[in-house]
């Protein structure tokens, strides 16, 4: 059975890395995050580049730990131990990180791995770990949901359904009370859905500021977005993904 590399970063890798000067060796991550995308019928894997600001002339191994942060169980991926080696004459180790078990992942959002280094070794400051979001591979649509929360997160609710019923929802006392955002990604199949959010007190999204709500596709179209005073219950947004 053939693997599958699929990688996604949110921050591209950089080389700026190489402008260090400092007392002694450190390491890095190249990026803060990708993804992991874990199909139900073949494996899949990405690489995460790890760095040193220094070149030798022997192989290094880098001792590369899994932060208590992380929410990823460990039959969800796995690491190839064996690739977190920086060669001879190189900065730059392409650490795998393997697909697990993909009926244990959530069929909405995904899981964290948070990959650090050990404490023992020196690392820049603002490129010790590496989160990779483990989740199902997508067949359908992507689309980002993002809520800006007033003062009363612990109100509000929200319900997303197709012609055959709920596809994802949260009730009232999902979120809480000063929480500043909220975001998920849902995989839409096509058909045509429904979006309503929910306040329980009855103001909507208004005190003591105007809070916010989007959903949109990776391309950034909005299928629907509001906020403010909407009362117990938004109007139906209504969309088709094809």
């Amino acid at each position: 059975m053939s693997a599958l590399a699929l990688l996604i970063s949110c921050s591209g890798d950089d080389d700026n890395y190489k402008s260090f000067q400092g007392p002694q060796e450190a390491l890095l991550f190249n990026s803060s995050t990708s993804v992991l995308e874990v199909s139900a019928t073949t494996p899949s894997f990405i690489e995460v580049l790890v760095s040193s600001t220094t070149v030798s002339n022997v192989d290094r191994t880098i001792d590369i730990q899994v932060s208590s942060f992380s929410t990823a169980a460990s039959n969800q991926y796995s690491i190839d131990m064996s690739t977190a080696v920086i060669p001879a004459g190189s900065t730059t180790a392409r650490v795998r990180i393997n697909s697990g078990d993909f009926n244990s992942l959530p069929a909405i959002g995904g899981v964290d791995l948070v990959l650090v280094f050990d404490s023992t070794l020196y690392s820049l400051p603002n490129r010790s770990n590496h989160i990779v979001s483990i989740q199902r591979a997508c067949s359908g649509t992507r689309v980002n949901f993002n809520i800006n929360f007033d003062g009363y997160g612990s109100e509000i609710g929200w319900t997303l359904s197709d012609a055959s019923g709920i596809v994802a929802s949260a009730n009232a006392g999902a979120y809480t009370d000063g929480q500043s955002t909220h975001s998920e990604q849902f995989c839409l199949a096509p058909g045509t859905y429904t979006f309503v959010m929910t306040d329980s007190y009855g103001d909507g999204m208004s005190f003591p500021n105007n809070g916010t709500f989007t959903l949109r596709l990776t391309d950034g179209t909005t299928l629907a977005s509001g906020g403010g005073n909407f009362g117990f219950q938004t109007p139906d947004y209504t969309f088709t993904i094809n």
